[in-house]
């Protein structure tokens, strides 16, 4: 009888950073099935993946910046727009390294068959749901009266925080593990990719099972 030898893989750190515990503890356990409040292990492309939430004000929290650091990855976790909500998403990037040593992601939290969007207006910061099927239509504040072009929720976001073109801003439905964890699963691809460049922390043999986007040259 033959015994199969599994090799003891480090699992990629994927740190999960929001505004609230709850909804982070959310997404970790649509994500890992064993997961206990805001922590869990499991495998996604036959890749070991350890996730935890870190939640809150970045100001109150004197390990916020040891854990940041500690990760191999980051997924900011944004539900709500709000002026409130976004001063709060914003502290938290503000926080981070300028030149981020690891793959980051923004995954926009939406309940499962969720139409519409929260933000406030732009000239008096009323609260306002913005449906997916109005983008880009001229919208009109029943507050204030003043009319403005409806944004994407995701172009809205990049545009608040000012998101380079390298941060993949990713919609995820709550209680749908396949979206999830899909999520998730391009963020350890490039975790793989930035170890192909040299960088990283992760186990070499995270590259070759990882799945990544292939590289396009340029003809000579």
């Amino acid at each position: 009888m033959q015994i199969k030898v599994v090799k003891d893989e480090k699992p990629v750190n994927v740190l999960v950073l929001c505004v609230y515990q709850e909804m982070g503890e959310t997404f970790v356990q649509d994500v890992c099935k064993n997961a206990s409040g805001g922590a869990g292990t499991t495998e996604i492309e036959d890749t070991p993946v350890a996730m935890d939430v870190l939640a809150g004000d970045p100001r109150l929290n004197a390990d916020w910046d040891d854990k940041v650091k500690g990760a191999d990855a980051l997924v900011l976790l944004v539900r709500f727009l709000d002026v409130i909500s976004l001063d709060k998403i914003k502290a938290i990037y503000r926080r981070l390294p300028g030149e981020s040593h690891v793959p980051m992601s923004v995954f926009l939290f939406r309940e499962e068959g969720e139409i519409d969007f929260k933000m406030s207006c732009p000239a008096c910061g009323q609260k306002l749901w913005v449906r997916d099927t109005d983008i880009n239509k001229r919208g009109r504040c029943p507050n204030c009266k003043k009319a403005f072009k409806l944004p994407a929720q995701a172009a809205h976001l990049k545009g608040q925080l000012m998101l380079p073109d390298a941060v993949p801003v990713i919609s995820v439905v709550r209680g749908n593990a396949s979206s999830c964890r899909g999520a998730v699963a391009s963020i350890i691809g490039r975790v793989a990719g930035v170890l192909g460049e040299g960088a990283g922390s992760v186990d070499p043999d995270a590259l070759k099972k990882a799945t990544v986007r292939v590289q396009i040259q340029a003809m000579d």
